[in-house]
């Protein structure tokens, strides 16, 4: 009888099925995914494209956010984050100066009238 086969870094165990935890938490995925095709309607066209969705999902989640977006300069740990979800250097870091497409007016009103609620008082109370 053959030993199971082990990961290729070697660092599984029997507790673990011998997969790593990154092919262990594949392996569950694909399960779960195998468990919705089973489990759904006869039309197979629609879970064939959710997975296809899924697993496009997973292969573009990590971003290289090393560069500014605006001139493409290496910014090292004194990036700057925008609110629209990119990453500048010192110079592109104002919305003004990257063309950011957020806009800052409408959610600054909104704070505004969340912070300072208006009071109304009754005008007719203090009539004789």
């Amino acid at each position: 009888m053959d030993p199971p086969p082990l990961c290729l870094n070697n660092c599984s165990s029997a507790i673990d099925k011998f997969l790593c935890p990154k092919c262990s938490d594949d392996c569950l995925t694909l399960s779960e995914i195998e468990g919705l095709i089973l489990g759904s309607s006869p039309s197979q066209n629609s879970s064939i494209l959710e997975i296809d969705s899924i697993t496009v999902t997973d292969t573009t989640g990590k971003k290289n956010n090393n560069r500014c977006k605006t001139c493409n300069k290496r910014i090292g740990l004194t990036g700057f984050e925008c609110r629209c979800g990119d990453v500048f250097c010192g110079r592109h870091r104002y919305p003004e100066t990257h063309s950011c497409n957020v806009d800052l007016k409408s959610i600054g009103r909104q704070i505004l009238a969340k912070q300072n609620p208006k009071c109304v008082l009754n005008k007719l109370e203090f009539r004789v």
